[in-house]
């Protein structure tokens, strides 16, 4: 497996598995307070989970830049730069549609609360997406 598609199934494992972690313990508050919980009560979950994600993505990194040394430090060539272009205008529609259907829930009165839960996890989905299409177009060939 090439260095890029090691780096890119990792982010995908990282970012699904840490988001997964805050959406329990979303739910967890969610249970206890309601959907109009205050957004400070959130706030230990997100640092948490941002800086989860950052130690894991780091060691993820390290450890597959560690199995290919030359291939780490190699610039991205043509192939890299098609697959992260593909990837990535995939995950900005669904970011974009995603914002455009926020502005609305905004405009008819969503608690901010559920608005900052719905940003995160278009953030998040449109991630998972990004690197899921980087992993798959390295694995079938781009």
């Amino acid at each position: 497996m090439a260095f890029r598609e090691k780096l890119a199934w990792t982010l995908l494992t990282t970012n699904a598995v840490g988001y997964a972690v805050y959406l329990y313990i979303v739910a967890g508050i969610t249970t206890a307070l309601g959907w109009d919980a205050p957004v400070r009560a959130i706030i230990p979950a997100l640092i948490g989970m941002i800086v989860w994600e950052t130690i894991l993505a780091i060691v993820g990194a390290s450890a597959a830049a560690l199995s290919a040394p030359k291939e780490s430090y190699a610039p991205a060539d043509e192939r890299d730069r098609a697959v992260a272009r593909h990837a990535a205008a995939r995950a900005y529609g669904l970011l974009s549609t995603g914002i455009g259907v926020t502005i609305v829930l905004v405009l008819i009165g969503m608690s901010l609360f559920k608005i900052v839960n719905l940003l995160l996890g278009l953030l998040v989905l449109a991630e998972i997406l990004r690197y899921g299409g980087e992993a798959w177009h390295y694995r079938k060939g781009y």
